[in-house]
């Protein structure tokens, strides 16, 4: 896709210009010997300077559009809205992990028109538009081709609310074990975003994730989609139509499969 929309283009321009210090500042946690809470004020500087420039940015770009980042606001009809993701990935970070995300995507409507993610650690950025594909960098990606879930990769992405949650833990024992029946492997890695991005560009095969707000939700499904992958509930409802459920991403032959396998077991 070498002719991006003056969309994309504002979108890469604001998360180029921080990646420089992104990285900087993962580094410096890399090297920190200092207590929890230090390293997390530290952290929270980091996020403080990505909301900071990008609010900057985005905003001067298109001043009669709204903001989400990291909230419930409700969308108004007919309004534009910049949803940002800042940091996906935060306790990955914390702990100096590689697999962290930023992202930002475009809502009118309540319907993702443009979606990109950027892995600064990696170079890599994900990117699609409504009805244009899906890309890695200047690459088209899809989703992976497996048409079994034998020997594929699940990726688990669960967060601290789904502990105390039974339903969701009763799901997720579910999972493992048709994995395991399967031959299949599950990885946990700590960014739904990333996994939403490797999902698309077909470095996993499969992922199940829970409990995730609308704002994290937002850059994952038009990605998805336009990589030729479904991302919904179990009730087979778009991901972004939905809230706080158990969502199931994959191809549309595996995802069918999934969904069939984890319902019967219910």
């Amino acid at each position: 896709m070498s002719n991006k929309s003056p969309l994309l283009n504002i979108i890469f321009q604001s998360l180029n210009k921080i990646s420089r210090y992104v990285l900087r500042d993962f580094g410096e946690i890399e090297n920190l010997q200092v207590s929890p809470n230090s390293i997390d004020k530290f952290v929270s500087k980091t996020e403080n300077k990505i909301y900071s420039s990008l609010l900057e940015d985005l905003t001067k770009s298109r001043p009669e559009w709204g903001i989400k980042i990291n909230s419930y606001e409700e969308s108004i009809e007919n309004k534009y809205y910049w949803i940002v993701d800042k940091l996906n990935g935060h306790f990955n970070f914390s702990h100096a992990l590689p697999y962290f995300a930023i992202s930002i995507a475009v809502e009118f409507n309540n319907e993702i028109l443009s979606t990109v993610i950027l892995d600064p650690l990696r170079d890599e950025i994900f990117f699609a538009e409504k009805g244009k594909g899906a890309f890695q960098n200047d690459r088209r990606i899809r989703v992976s081709r497996r048409n079994s879930i034998n020997s594929c990769v699940f990726s688990i992405c669960k967060n601290n609310k789904t502990k105390n949650d039974i339903i969701a833990n009763n799901i997720f024992e579910t999972i493992y074990c048709i994995a395991s029946k399967n031959s299949a492997v599950t990885r946990e890695f700590g960014s739904s975003a990333l996994n939403f991005a490797w999902l698309a560009s077909g470095k996993i095969d499969c992922l199940f994730t829970h409990n995730l707000t609308k704002n994290q939700i937002a850059c994952g499904e038009l990605l998805i989609k336009e990589a030729g992958g479904y991302l919904t509930n179990l009730k087979y409802i778009n991901a972004y139509k939905t809230s706080d459920d158990l969502l199931i991403g994959a191809n549309p032959t595996l995802h069918k499969e999934l969904l069939k396998k984890i319902n019967n077991e219910l």
